[in-house]
């Protein structure tokens, strides 16, 4: 799609149609100075501790965030997806490790250029800032997810999350590019449990899964209320 990592991010309005690129007019603006990346499944695009020196916008693909905790277990942050920004919450250094789901390219921005935009142009800061507090909110949604869920509440919580999101192919057809362990280690369960919760949900009728990275919603009703607990 792309003839080189050092082409501009103009080249991003070359992907396809079917890409969630998440319009907004004056984040346009940092496509003249945004250097397009590409990554591989797996491939770390920076690591915990790394100066926290770009921000980044995905194109095409999936990202997670995730932590290695003192057990030795991963905990995933959050999943980026195509018109998601990373790195906006970092200070000096980054928080966490971002890893390529699989096969991604972004876009890359200096951080000094976009300051030096936005003292030009506050419409930007602006813009960034309430991507912030979108995250920021979502953020606080998924503590309630962990905390407060069953597994069949979380599962059926992050289906809808992901289809709200537009991470599908159509209205129902909703997009899994991370494995089901990806979906344990974000939502606190096993990578089994997700399985079987899982079978559980297409056994009652609530989704099919046309294929190993793709869920249909049946009853989106129905799963909504599961979500709530209902």
């Amino acid at each position: 799609m792309y003839a080189s990592l050092h082409q501009t991010a103009r080249t991003r309005n070359s992907a396809p149609a079917g890409a969630n690129e998440k319009s907004d007019g004056s984040l346009s603006r940092l496509d003249d100075f945004g250097i397009v990346v590409t990554l591989k499944r797996d491939e770390v695009l920076f690591y915990e501790g790394d100066r926290a020196g770009c921000y980044y916008k995905v194109v095409t693909g999936a990202i997670r965030s995730c932590k290695l905790l003192a057990d030795g277990r991963r905990h995933i942050g959050d999943f980026f997806l195509p018109g998601d920004f990373i790195g906006l919450n970092a200070l000096e250094t980054h928080g966490f490790t971002a890893e390529a789901v699989a096969d991604a390219s972004l876009v890359r921005y200096e951080r000094r250029d976009v300051e030096a935009l936005i003292q030009r142009d506050p419409r930007i800061g602006k813009s960034l800032l309430g991507r912030l507090c979108s995250d920021l909110s979502e953020a606080q949604a998924r503590m309630l997810l962990l905390g407060r869920m069953t597994a069949q509440e979380r599962l059926a919580s992050f289906l809808l999350r992901m289809a709200a999101r537009g991470a599908g192919c159509g209205t129902n057809l909703v997009a899994l590019p991370m494995t089901r362990t990806d979906i344990g280690d974000y939502l606190g369960l096993t990578t089994e449990t997700v399985c079987r919760t899982l079978a559980q949900l297409k056994h009652s009728g609530l989704i099919a899964a046309p294929s190993p990275h793709e869920v249909r919603v049946l009853r989106r009703e129905a799963l909504s209320e599961m979500a709530e607990g209902a």
